[in-house]
């Protein structure tokens, strides 16, 4: 096989890019609602009234498990249907999780304010905060397909990849929240029935607009009808698992956290763990941003069998996690002293900082091995490394922490260095297990290779030229040869590659690198493009004329299927040829 024709980063590490500070934002988006609700209801309303809310958080949480649940399950299915060009399949898990959102949302809307007064007194451990508990919960249950459904938009339209639109939808929720706050307790005085309905109100009008963004008419997700299918409904529950456990686990770490270190620390140590807390929330823009802006790459060329893709990607995440994930940790350290005061905390917090800062850098790594679990489909991995990471290790460690009386806050980064010690035993097991099935996989990544290995398919990139796309088309007669084509064969794969790359770079826009893939597989010979930029179909070209078209035309004739699918900002056109014209005679 010709060694000149290699895969590149240039066009993934593009689209990744052009993905990750849009859902970094969108990530760091709930917890500056989170602050802005915060301050506001203790400037206009006191102590109580913020503990009444940081008391309802619960349901908030549980809204919020059942959403990623939905919403993630959906995203990672229909990502693997996309990899297979299936966007029929694609679509219907989208319109599935949509009904499924909004009739589990209605429901949990009638339950919670029927039962409201008695989950408020359980929440509030008793009578004295209650009815201020009761008044934000009471408005959350009203509001709960906001807080539900407002996931779905947030990963079809990466899906889609409008990641424009994912920036305008949090802008959206986080100016809308600062204003109806504001009017709603400072003008209005409409207390905390009035700041819960500021949170149930910017998520809305943010999950509305994203709606939108998704229904125009080249969209493959528009909101319609499916007939239910247990299948798909199960698909989305086990791929949404890993994401909603994360959830549930955060909430019961907190809760084991705080008594731990009130009990250990008294007082004191709560302020500090209160501090570290906020920060902590603050770095899930890159614990949880960077892996979430490959999730739906990987899993599209995970069911697509394209390995060396999901390679790059994750070099990505890694060096980019690594890389902001150490900026930060800095960052917070350098500041330490500026943070005491904001949080007018009396403990010097340089050492807890420096703590968190290591355990951060160690848990974004964590982060990106959990969603590459559940990506290529190894969802008891990923929810096992969810488990752990999440909430058993820091509990766990946490508490032995204190019976040996050692510094506290080495919990955290013992806990994210035990984490990654988890993963990797995670991977050697899988791999054996793997490897008594006769099934090699690759010891890092946990893919299989035998396409590869048996010079079965050709990833190679190139630059948007027609002389580099010529020379290409040249180059993949030793794969042709290796791989016993016939000439005919092997001049119509050059001839494709030509004529498909001519139009498509006339066509898409400003674009630097194009991905191919030459393959045999199944008894079918064809060529696979990956081109960024505009939605176009060479094959359903109706604007241009014939003497354009003319290559296209005469590919399409040869042709046994063509296909063209838009997906994550990505042209993807498949060419295949009949298997009985690559016959050697």
């Amino acid at each position: 096989m010709n060694t000149e024709l290699k895969q590149d980063s240039r066009l993934l590490r593009r689209e990744y890019y052009k993905a990750l500070f849009p859902v970094m934002f969108s990530v760091l988006g709930a917890t500056i609602n989170a602050l802005i609700d915060s301050v506001f209801v203790s400037q206009r309303l006191g102590e109580n009234a913020l503990a009444a809310v940081n008391l309802s958080m619960p349901v908030y949480l549980v809204l919020c498990t059942i959403g990623s649940l939905t919403a993630s399950g959906a995203a990672v299915v229909s990502a693997r249907a996309a990899g297979k060009e299936n966007m029929k399949a694609a679509q219907d898990c989208y319109r599935c999780a949509f009904i499924v959102s909004a009739v589990v949302s209605a429901l949990i809307t009638v339950l919670g304010t029927i039962f409201c007064t008695p989950v408020s007194l359980l929440l509030a451990g008793g009578e004295r905060l209650a009815g201020q508990v009761y008044s934000y919960c009471f408005v959350t249950f009203i509001g709960s397909a906001a807080a539900i459904m407002g996931y779905l938009p947030f990963g079809y339209l990466q899906l889609e990849g409008k990641n424009k639109a994912i920036s305008v939808c949090v802008a959206i929720m986080v100016l809308s929240d600062l204003v109806f706050d504001a009017l709603f307790l400072f003008v209005f005085d409409f207390g905390l029935y009035g700041a819960s309905a500021a949170s149930v109100i910017s998520t809305a009008a943010a999950s509305i607009y994203g709606f939108i963004a998704l229904g125009g008419k080249d969209s493959n997700y528009r909101i319609g009808l499916v007939k239910p299918d247990i299948r798909i409904l199960g698909s989305i529950v086990e791929y949404g698992s890993p994401a909603a456990l994360g959830n549930l686990f955060d909430a019961v770490k907190l809760l084991a956290l705080n008594n731990i270190i009130i009990s250990a620390a008294g007082e004191k140590g709560a302020a500090v763990w209160a501090v570290l807390n906020t920060l902590s929330e603050l770095s899930l823009m890159i614990v949880s941003g960077v892996p979430r802006a490959a999730a739906p790459m990987t899993g599209a060329y995970h069911s697509a069998k394209e390995n060396g893709g999901i390679r790059i990607l994750t070099g990505l995440e890694v060096r980019t996690g690594l890389v902001l994930s150490a900026c930060y940790a800095v960052l917070i350290a350098v500041l330490h002293v500026p943070i005491e005061g904001l949080f007018a905390v009396s403990s010097d917090l340089l050492f807890p900082i420096i703590c968190l800062g290591v355990s951060v850098i160690i848990s974004t790594v964590c982060s990106i091995w959990e969603r590459h679990f559940n990506s290529i489909g190894l969802i008891a991995e990923a929810n096992v490394t969810a488990a752990a990471r999440s909430c058993v290790l820091p509990v766990s460690t946490a508490a032995a922490i204190t019976v040996l009386g050692a510094e506290l806050w080495l919990f955290l980064p013992v806990s994210a260095a035990l984490s990654a010690a988890v993963i990797a035993a995670l991977l050697m097991v899988a791999a054996a297990v793997n490897r008594r099935k006769g099934r090699l996989l690759s010891p890092v990544l946990l893919l299989d290779d035998r396409l590869t290995r048996e010079n079965k398919v050709l990833d190679f990139s190139i630059v948007p030229d027609m002389n580099e796309a010529c020379g290409a088309a040249e180059k993949i007669k030793d794969f042709c040869a290796d791989n016993n084509m016939n000439m005919k064969m092997t001049v119509k794969l050059g001839l494709a590659i030509e004529e498909l790359l001519n139009v498509i770079i006339q066509k898409t826009g400003d674009i630097t690198s194009l991905d191919l893939r030459v393959f045999t597989l199944g008894g079918s010979t064809g060529i696979r493009i990956r081109c960024p930029g505009k939605n176009y179909d060479p094959f359903r070209d109706e604007d241009s004329d014939e003497d354009f078209l003319m290559g296209i035309n005469m590919i399409n004739k040869m042709a046994e299927t063509t296909t063209h699918i838009y997906t994550l900002g990505m042209n993807i056109i498949t060419i295949i040829f009949p298997e009985t014209e690559n016959l050697k005679i």
